[in-house]
């Protein structure tokens, strides 16, 4: 016997983007938003410098910033926003190199979920290839980094604009 079960919570799109420089290339917000709509919230950019992976494919001197859309979408449709985020990425690289990195994902009330298709000791399997990696918790004002998340997320400069972001989500959500 199978059983029944509705549930369509609606999450907040966002992405953290990496790109070169220290103030956000319009060019790429204008793609964003072609791509997912008008951004709700456009956080500051911090230095990617605690780790140079990025640096063979993208060069030194790195920022990376969150982003967040008008639109909501239903969690089951993370892999297809992280289809489309991997395609800007290569219709945005030049000479087989990637210029900018757009870990799209989304926050609901209580967690910030990025989706991968690379599997991971931490990550919980969604179907189709796709990973998920719950980054951050919410808690008690805060967001917390989970013990795997990426350094950054450690020192997670980007808090006071994922609070404004959920905020902004508690208020169309009307909780």
């Amino acid at each position: 016997m199978a059983l029944a079960h509705s549930y369509s919570e609606s999450v907040q799109l966002l992405a953290f983007v990496l790109q070169k420089g220290a103030s956000w290339d319009t060019f790429l917000l204008a793609q964003l938003e072609k791509t997912w709509g008008r951004l709700l919230h456009q956080g500051a950019l911090f230095p990617f410098d605690k780790t140079n992976y990025y640096e063979p494919e993208m060069g030194a001197g790195l920022y990376r910033g969150v982003v967040s859309f008008e639109c909501v979408i239903s969690p089951e449709q993370i892999g297809i926003e992280k289809k489309r985020a991997n395609e800007l990425e290569l219709e945005l690289s030049a000479s087989q190199k990637r210029a900018v990195n757009i870990d799209v994902g989304y926050m609901d009330l209580d967690k910030v979920v990025l989706p991968s298709f690379k599997r991971g000791p931490f990550k919980l399997y969604a179907g189709e290839g796709l990973w998920l990696d719950m980054l951050l918790t919410y808690a008690k004002g805060h967001f917390n980094p989970t013990a795997w998340a990426f350094d950054d997320f450690k020192r997670n400069p980007y808090e006071r604009d994922l609070l404004l972001i959920r905020e902004k989500y508690k208020k169309q959500k009307h909780v």
